[in-house]
Protein backbone atom coordinates (compact mmCIF):
# COMPACT_ATOMS: atom_id res chain seq x y z
CA UNK A 1 0.00 0.00 0.00
CA UNK A 2 1.43 3.36 -1.04
CA UNK A 3 2.05 5.92 1.69
CA UNK A 4 1.56 9.66 1.42
CA UNK A 5 4.66 11.53 0.38
CA UNK A 6 6.17 13.55 3.21
CA UNK A 7 5.94 17.29 2.63
CA UNK A 8 9.27 19.12 2.72
CA UNK A 9 9.11 22.82 3.51
CA UNK A 10 11.68 25.52 2.75
CA UNK A 11 11.20 28.80 4.62
CA UNK A 12 12.23 32.14 3.11
CA UNK A 13 12.57 34.50 6.11
CA UNK A 14 12.52 37.75 4.07
CA UNK A 15 15.41 40.19 4.25
CA UNK A 16 13.12 43.14 4.96
CA UNK A 17 11.12 41.35 7.67
CA UNK A 18 14.35 40.17 9.32
CA UNK A 19 15.76 43.71 9.23
CA UNK A 20 12.63 45.14 10.88
CA UNK A 21 12.06 42.32 13.38
CA UNK A 22 15.40 40.55 13.95
CA UNK A 23 14.44 38.87 17.24
CA UNK A 24 11.04 37.73 15.94
CA UNK A 25 12.65 36.41 12.78
CA UNK A 26 15.14 34.35 14.79
CA UNK A 27 12.34 32.91 16.92
CA UNK A 28 10.41 31.87 13.82
CA UNK A 29 13.45 30.31 12.18
CA UNK A 30 14.32 28.36 15.31
CA UNK A 31 10.75 27.15 15.74
CA UNK A 32 10.44 26.06 12.11
CA UNK A 33 13.83 24.35 12.18
CA UNK A 34 12.67 22.37 15.23
CA UNK A 35 9.77 21.14 13.08
CA UNK A 36 12.08 19.97 10.33
CA UNK A 37 11.63 22.98 8.05
CA UNK A 38 14.73 23.96 6.10
CA UNK A 39 15.67 27.63 6.30
CA UNK A 40 16.61 29.40 3.06
CA UNK A 41 18.38 32.69 2.46
CA UNK A 42 17.36 35.60 0.25
CA UNK A 43 14.63 34.77 -2.27
CA UNK A 44 16.37 36.86 -4.92
CA UNK A 45 19.31 34.45 -4.92
CA UNK A 46 17.44 31.14 -4.88
CA UNK A 47 13.98 31.83 -6.33
CA UNK A 48 14.48 29.69 -9.45
CA UNK A 49 16.28 26.67 -8.05
CA UNK A 50 13.59 24.94 -6.01
CA UNK A 51 13.36 21.13 -6.23
CA UNK A 52 9.98 19.73 -7.23
CA UNK A 53 9.44 18.07 -3.83
CA UNK A 54 9.90 21.32 -1.87
CA UNK A 55 7.03 23.53 -0.69
CA UNK A 56 8.24 27.12 -0.19
CA UNK A 57 7.03 28.97 2.90
CA UNK A 58 6.98 32.77 2.80
CA UNK A 59 6.27 35.63 5.22
CA UNK A 60 6.71 38.45 2.69
CA UNK A 61 4.42 39.39 -0.19
CA UNK A 62 7.32 40.28 -2.48
CA UNK A 63 9.06 36.97 -1.74
CA UNK A 64 5.82 35.13 -2.46
CA UNK A 65 5.43 36.91 -5.81
CA UNK A 66 9.00 36.26 -6.93
CA UNK A 67 9.01 32.61 -5.86
CA UNK A 68 5.49 31.96 -7.12
CA UNK A 69 6.01 33.40 -10.58
CA UNK A 70 9.18 31.40 -11.06
CA UNK A 71 7.81 28.16 -9.59
CA UNK A 72 4.22 27.94 -10.86
CA UNK A 73 4.19 24.17 -10.39
CA UNK A 74 4.82 24.60 -6.64
CA UNK A 75 3.40 27.95 -5.48
CA UNK A 76 4.49 29.24 -2.07
CA UNK A 77 2.45 28.76 1.08
CA UNK A 78 2.14 31.55 3.64
CA UNK A 79 3.81 30.80 6.94
CA UNK A 80 0.49 31.77 8.56
CA UNK A 81 -1.26 28.92 6.75
CA UNK A 82 1.42 26.56 8.03
CA UNK A 83 1.14 27.79 11.63
CA UNK A 84 -2.65 27.81 11.59
CA UNK A 85 -2.65 24.13 10.60
CA UNK A 86 -0.61 23.10 13.66
CA UNK A 87 -2.63 21.53 16.46
CA UNK A 88 -0.04 22.13 19.18
CA UNK A 89 0.94 25.76 18.56
CA UNK A 90 1.31 27.57 21.91
CA UNK A 91 -0.47 30.86 21.40
CA UNK A 92 -0.84 33.80 23.82
CA UNK A 93 -4.24 34.61 25.29
CA UNK A 94 -5.65 37.99 24.28
CA UNK A 95 -9.28 37.14 24.95
CA UNK A 96 -11.57 40.11 24.52
CA UNK A 97 -8.94 42.51 23.19
CA UNK A 98 -9.98 44.48 20.12
CA UNK A 99 -7.62 44.71 17.18
CA UNK A 100 -7.85 46.32 13.73
CA UNK A 101 -6.64 44.05 10.94
CA UNK A 102 -5.01 45.63 7.89
CA UNK A 103 -4.96 43.50 4.75
CA UNK A 104 -2.33 44.01 2.05
CA UNK A 105 -3.11 44.98 -1.55
CA UNK A 106 -0.58 42.50 -2.91
CA UNK A 107 -2.34 39.73 -0.97
CA UNK A 108 -5.81 40.64 -2.24
CA UNK A 109 -6.16 37.30 -4.07
CA UNK A 110 -4.41 35.21 -1.38
CA UNK A 111 -7.62 34.02 0.26
CA UNK A 112 -5.97 31.12 2.12
CA UNK A 113 -3.50 33.51 3.73
CA UNK A 114 -6.21 35.97 4.73
CA UNK A 115 -8.27 33.16 6.23
CA UNK A 116 -5.27 31.81 8.17
CA UNK A 117 -4.40 35.24 9.60
CA UNK A 118 -7.96 35.74 10.83
CA UNK A 119 -8.07 32.22 12.25
CA UNK A 120 -4.85 32.75 14.21
CA UNK A 121 -6.07 36.05 15.64
CA UNK A 122 -9.35 34.41 16.66
CA UNK A 123 -7.47 31.53 18.31
CA UNK A 124 -5.64 34.15 20.38
CA UNK A 125 -9.01 35.56 21.45
CA UNK A 126 -8.92 38.88 19.60
CA UNK A 127 -12.08 40.67 18.53
CA UNK A 128 -11.21 41.60 14.94
CA UNK A 129 -12.25 44.77 13.17
CA UNK A 130 -11.31 45.33 9.53
CA UNK A 131 -9.27 48.42 8.67
CA UNK A 132 -10.97 51.16 6.61
CA UNK A 133 -9.41 50.04 3.31
CA UNK A 134 -9.11 46.27 2.88
CA UNK A 135 -8.27 46.39 -0.83
CA UNK A 136 -6.02 49.32 -1.63
CA UNK A 137 -3.56 49.69 1.23
CA UNK A 138 0.05 48.56 0.83
CA UNK A 139 2.10 50.75 3.10
CA UNK A 140 4.38 52.84 0.92
CA UNK A 141 4.93 50.06 -1.61
CA UNK A 142 2.62 51.60 -4.23
CA UNK A 143 3.78 55.14 -3.42
CA UNK A 144 7.24 54.46 -4.84
CA UNK A 145 8.37 53.62 -8.40
CA UNK A 146 8.47 49.88 -9.02
CA UNK A 147 11.94 48.51 -8.34
CA UNK A 148 13.73 47.37 -11.52
CA UNK A 149 14.88 44.26 -9.67
CA UNK A 150 11.28 43.28 -8.94
CA UNK A 151 10.27 43.77 -12.56
CA UNK A 152 13.17 41.63 -13.69
CA UNK A 153 12.52 38.76 -11.28
CA UNK A 154 8.72 38.63 -11.60
CA UNK A 155 7.78 40.75 -14.64
CA UNK A 156 4.25 39.44 -15.06
CA UNK A 157 3.01 40.21 -11.57
CA UNK A 158 4.96 43.38 -10.90
CA UNK A 159 4.03 44.86 -14.28
CA UNK A 160 0.39 44.53 -13.26
CA UNK A 161 1.08 46.03 -9.84
CA UNK A 162 2.91 48.91 -11.51
CA UNK A 163 -0.37 50.00 -13.11
CA UNK A 164 -1.79 50.57 -9.62
CA UNK A 165 1.22 52.47 -8.32
CA UNK A 166 0.98 56.18 -7.59
CA UNK A 167 4.52 57.33 -6.76
CA UNK A 168 4.85 60.50 -4.74
CA UNK A 169 7.37 62.52 -2.77
CA UNK A 170 8.09 61.35 0.80
CA UNK A 171 6.25 64.35 2.26
CA UNK A 172 3.12 63.56 0.26
CA UNK A 173 3.42 59.90 1.18
CA UNK A 174 3.50 60.79 4.87
CA UNK A 175 0.46 63.03 4.45
CA UNK A 176 -1.47 60.20 2.78
CA UNK A 177 -0.48 57.70 5.46
CA UNK A 178 -1.47 60.06 8.28
CA UNK A 179 -4.81 60.79 6.61
CA UNK A 180 -5.48 57.08 6.21
CA UNK A 181 -4.38 56.19 9.75
CA UNK A 182 -6.69 58.84 11.19
CA UNK A 183 -9.64 56.63 10.27
CA UNK A 184 -8.39 53.61 12.20
CA UNK A 185 -9.30 54.84 15.66
CA UNK A 186 -7.70 54.05 18.99
CA UNK A 187 -7.56 50.26 18.84
CA UNK A 188 -4.34 48.36 18.22
CA UNK A 189 -3.71 47.62 14.55
CA UNK A 190 -2.05 44.49 13.17
CA UNK A 191 -0.77 43.62 9.70
CA UNK A 192 0.93 40.61 8.15
CA UNK A 193 2.99 42.53 5.58
CA UNK A 194 6.21 44.37 6.41
CA UNK A 195 5.48 47.22 3.99
CA UNK A 196 2.00 47.65 5.45
CA UNK A 197 3.42 47.66 8.98
CA UNK A 198 5.98 50.31 7.98
CA UNK A 199 3.29 52.47 6.41
CA UNK A 200 0.96 52.16 9.38
CA UNK A 201 3.77 52.84 11.83
CA UNK A 202 4.69 55.95 9.87
CA UNK A 203 1.13 57.25 9.67
CA UNK A 204 -0.10 56.43 13.16
CA UNK A 205 0.74 58.61 16.18
CA UNK A 206 3.63 57.55 18.41
CA UNK A 207 1.23 56.37 21.10
CA UNK A 208 -0.55 53.91 18.79
CA UNK A 209 0.03 50.17 19.15
CA UNK A 210 1.09 48.93 15.73
CA UNK A 211 1.94 45.23 15.42
CA UNK A 212 3.03 42.62 12.92
CA UNK A 213 1.11 39.41 13.57
CA UNK A 214 4.42 37.54 13.82
CA UNK A 215 5.18 39.50 17.00
CA UNK A 216 2.05 38.04 18.59
CA UNK A 217 2.62 34.52 17.28
CA UNK A 218 6.13 34.33 18.74
CA UNK A 219 5.27 35.54 22.25
CA UNK A 220 5.66 31.97 23.59
CA UNK A 221 8.30 30.73 21.16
Amino acid sequence: MATAKEVKYLYFPSCNFTRLFPDVSEKLKSFLASRGVEIAGCCRKSYDRLPEDIVPLTICQTCAIIIGENNPEQPPVSIFEYLDALSDLDLPDHTGERIVLQDCFRARTHMAEKKAVRSLLQKMGFVIEDAPDQEGFDGRFLMRPMMPGNLKLAPKTFSILETYADPCAPEEGLRRLQAYASGIGQDAVVSYCSACWQGLREGLPESARCLHIAQLLTEHM
